[in-house]
């Protein structure tokens, strides 16, 4: 596995637990409890009070959980600079792709307020990313 070959990640990279990936795995926990939140208790409160909030309700599942999967992925991988953008990139278009083809599946059924909850999903997780790059200076805690 060499640095070039590798779409996602690299050798140093992967075998390092610095502070970014860190707090990558903090940023997936917290968005995966905010998720369920919504799942949870937002949306059958806006469905039982017949609130129109623009379908968000409708998409929560995906909108956040394409953010928890892009920095939890980024937390394992431990992607550097343009590779975290290709681990955003395929998770995106993986979520797309999986949503366009649930009419074949069992019981699957095609929504597009998924698609844009995962494309808004996406572009948070990409403003996410820039906020902790801008703003965490990084430091190597352990290399194996």
């Amino acid at each position: 596995m060499s640095k070039k070959n590798n779409l996602f990640t690299d050798k140093e990279s992967i075998k390092t637990i610095d502070r970014l990936r860190v707090i990558y795995f903090g940023i997936a926990v917290f968005f995966f409890f905010l998720t369920e939140i919504g799942r949870n208790i937002y949306r059958p409160f806006i469905y039982s009070n017949h609130i129109d909030d623009f379908g968000i309700a409708d998409s929560i599942g995906n909108l956040g959980g394409v953010i928890v999967q892009i920095f939890f992925t980024l937390a394992i991988l431990n992607s550097p600079g343009k590779k975290a953008f290709h681990v955003i990139g395929f998770i995106v278009i993986g979520y797309i792709l999986y949503e366009i083809v649930q009419p074949y599946l069992p019981r699957g059924v095609f929504d597009w307020k998924d698609i844009y909850g995962t494309v808004i999903g996406g572009l948070i997780s990409i403003i996410f990313l820039g906020i902790v790059w801008k703003t965490i200076p990084n430091k190597v805690l352990h290399k194996f």
